[in-house]
């Protein structure tokens, strides 16, 4: 009788244990190499050959439109399609040479369609001033990042050896991206009327309108790259992004992974910009400058522990703000974010 007792015990406690793996475990995907990113901590939920080296096809127009956007200071000024920037093969808008376009219909062109030709007259325009070019620019940039696996040879993906990134990589430039306002309501549109070229676009994106909870941001291809999809969606305050290269079920794979992020992660405000402290020896109020928010599991937050760093005696000035030491957030043993103290 004992014993038929602790084998029911041992079955249920199986069975328990199937279920709680099945639901943690990351559904599986078809592409070459896939990442999941927190969108608002940059922490990675999960990965795959994260950091191999791998053509982007589209997905580098990305990098394309928010260097655009940050160096071309009026976005509703119309500009002459240079006749070297038409006929690009591939996807196109089918710009004419001379034609005069505003920047805003060429950066929904280059995003919502893929326009090799909008992204070629955007990068022309956009790195005229600069004396190495916009693709000098896209290279500091993602150094900049910290997307030191990338190297970009032209701004519209078509294929060239010395053309690559990572899932790694991508996953920061898109959630580097999508924090631009201008940047983020391009990409998540469904369709775009260009007055300046009295054309319609409709996004190839299908996650803005085939995934509820979908944000953006771009899709690509090339014999080469296969199907790369760059996915974002939030649901309830968490944000998500997801890279898949090189994957022939893009977009359902995509909208896989969100659900399993959203069914096993939650987003949290583990410090709030201005949050009291504490005090220093002589009595000074301390508070946190920067907010970190993460999404993090139910077991993960019983994790969560804070650690403050003053340091009054290296106090430097920041505008009306004193800097006066860091703090630290830790998942158990692992740092999640570092950010400053202020005493103001």
């Amino acid at each position: 009788m004992i014993y038929k007792k602790i084998l029911a015990l041992s079955i249920i406690l199986i069975i328990f244990a199937c279920q709680l793996t099945q639901i943690e475990a990351v559904p599986e995907v078809s592409a070459k190499a896939y990442l999941v990113m927190d969108a608002q901590s940059g922490r990675i939920l999960k990965s795959h050959n994260a950091n191999l080296k791998l053509p982007i096809a589209s997905t580098t127009k990305i990098m394309t439109a928010i260097l655009a956007i940050e160096t071309i200071e009026d976005l509703n000024q119309r500009i002459e399609v240079p006749p070297e920037c038409c006929g690009i093969e591939g996807s196109s808008i089918y710009l004419k040479p001379k034609q005069m376009v505003s920047v805003i219909d060429l950066l929904y062109g280059t995003m919502l369609r893929s326009g090799n030709d909008a992204a070629a007259v955007l990068a022309k325009f956009a790195g005229r001033n600069d004396p190495e070019g916009f693709i000098s620019m896209m290279n500091r940039k993602a150094k900049e990042l910290g997307a030191l696996n990338t190297n970009f040879a032209n701004p519209n993906g078509l294929h060239d050896d010395n053309h690559y990134s990572t899932a790694y990589d991508l996953a920061l430039i898109s959630g580097y991206a999508m924090k631009n306002e201008i940047f983020r309501e391009i990409a998540s549109s469904e369709k775009y009327k260009a007055e300046s070229m009295n054309n319609i676009f409709y996004n190839k994106n299908k996650v803005v309108y085939q995934y509820k909870y979908g944000t953006g941001i771009k899709i690509g291809y090339t014999k080469a790259a296969g199907r790369c999809l760059v996915a974002s969606a939030e649901k309830e305050g968490t944000q998500i992004i997801a890279v898949l290269l090189n994957d022939n079920t893009w977009f359902n794979d995509s909208y896989r992974i969100f659900d399993w992020a959203f069914e096993n992660y939650k987003t949290y405000s583990i410090a709030e910009r201005g949050q009291f402290v504490r005090y220093t020896k002589d009595k000074t109020p301390v508070f946190i400058d920067d907010g970190f928010r993460s999404a993090l599991t139910d077991k993960e937050i019983k994790q969560i522990r804070f650690e403050a760093l003053i340091e009054p005696e290296h106090m430097s000035s920041d505008s009306e703000s004193k800097i006066c030491g860091s703090y630290n957030i830790y998942l158990g043993k692992n740092k999640l974010h570092t950010g400053r103290l202020i005493t103001q």
